[in-house]
């Protein structure tokens, strides 16, 4: 059946969720972009090929009303999603530490010390990136959002535990979510179930919170289909047998559009299905889920470095410097072993287009994982920049009956 008959069948059955207008079709079409990127409309099994387009529709009072659009069916194949886990843990950490201050008067700027305890853990003291010069929540929070740091990435998954953070995931309505990584070392599945001590402190001596090491030897409930990636790995210069990953980590890629949704626009999602986060947390969110490596103080990052398009796919693409600080895009991306993915929150602060899209593709022709021979580059980031672009463009002409006032994200940026 050819792309976009299965497109429109699958629209045509979601009256819910689908405009009967084919909104993302013609987008699509518009640009000619199933054209330029025949292979991907063509295979879009091959490719793990996914996009959610999300329109926002904001009434009299601002308060934002979402209809979401898919490309193809959701589905439960496995992808690996890399640093897309980091958003819902960066909500859950600042969760974590909103309830430990009603008890302890801890912030996330409290100083910490990290210990270890089980094998593959290592001990912080000092982290020079921070403010303070020691390690604190919110700076690993800072290195995840600005630059998708991985060891910042494992210090709040060692802050959460495993445990908690399937708890909680499941408990907000992710029921097949599974994390379960570090990603600072190659440590196994069983040593990445230990988690090291950390106590929070007020100065050299004064101690306000100690957590335990923690261990979960609870099941690895990771129930996606074909965990089995690619038809080799390599390692050592050598091309082994395909690696199941049945036992990493796991987040359906409709749950990952759905937390970004959750964390921009958490009053169109019920109590129970939002995080416990107050305005602050929000603001701090935001802040640095829109702001350029560049614009960081504490941490601080050359550019040269760090280019602007670092976690910038949807939109920027290849563009390593950014010069039109109007186009936002508060987001998280996951890159690795072919896997390309980005969801994202695009604002203009000129026209006030705002719109959310989250896409997925897996960019691998040899379809050997491990070997650094993808194609971000030639196929990837281009389609990203251009689907991007297209939404954006339609997004601008779009005749609105209330124009989106932008104000409580536009502030948090050095717009120029």
């Amino acid at each position: 059946m050819k792309w976009w008959r299965v497109l429109v069948f699958f629209i045509a059955t979601q009256p819910v969720c689908i405009a009967q207008k084919n909104v993302l079709l013609h987008i699509i079409k518009g640009d000619s972009l199933e054209v330029k990127y025949h292979k991907l409309f063509e295979h879009p099994d091959k490719y793990h090929f996914q996009v959610i387009y999300t329109e926002i529709t904001r009434d009299s009072n601002n308060v934002a009303h979402l209809k979401k659009h898919y490309l193809y069916p959701p589905n439960n194949e496995y992808f690996y999603p890399a640093s897309l886990v980091k958003l819902p843990l960066v909500a859950l950490a600042l969760e974590k530490i909103d309830s430990l201050h009603k008890i302890y008067g801890i912030t996330k700027d409290t100083r910490l010390r990290v210990d270890s305890a089980h094998k593959c853990q290592t001990c912080e003291v000092h982290d020079s990136t921070s403010e303070s010069n020691y390690p604190t929540i919110a700076n690993y929070i800072k290195r995840m959002l600005l630059v998708s740091d991985n060891y910042a990435y494992s210090r709040i998954y060692e802050f959460l535990t495993p445990r908690y953070i399937n708890r909680r995931l499941h408990e907000l309505g992710y029921k097949d979510a599974e994390v379960n990584q570090r990603f600072y070392a190659h440590c196994d599945s069983t040593a990445n179930r230990y988690t090291n001590p950390f106590t929070f402190l007020a100065n050299d001596t004064t101690v306000l919170y100690k957590q335990p090491a923690d261990s979960n030897m609870d099941d690895i409930n990771n129930v996606a289909e074909n965990t089995k990636l690619g038809k080799g790995w390599m390692e050592d210069k050598k091309v082994k047998p395909a690696r199941d990953f049945r036992h990493n980590n796991y987040v359906p890629f409709k749950n990952e559009n759905d937390i970004l949704l959750s964390i921009i626009f958490p009053h169109d999602f019920p109590p129970a299905h939002r995080f416990r986060l107050d305005k602050e947390d929000y603001e701090f969110l935001y802040t640095y889920m829109g702001m350029l490596p560049r614009e960081s103080t504490h941490p601080h990052y050359k550019q040269k470095d760090y280019p602007d398009n670092l976690k910038k796919y949807i939109y920027f693409g290849r563009t390593d410097t950014i010069n039109d600080l109007s186009v936002r895009s508060m987001n998280i991306v996951g890159r690795a072993y072919g896997f390309l993915a980005d969801c994202s929150y695009m604002i203009d602060t000129v026209s006030h287009a705002e719109f959310c899209l989250s896409v997925l593709l897996y960019v691998n022709e040899k379809n050997i994982l491990n070997d650094g021979k993808y194609q971000y580059y030639e196929i990837g980031l281009p389609f990203m920049r251009d689907l991007g672009h297209a939404v954006m463009d339609y997004e601008r002409n779009k005749k609105r009956k209330y124009r989106p006032d932008l104000n409580k994200v536009e502030h948090l940026w050095d717009i120029k």
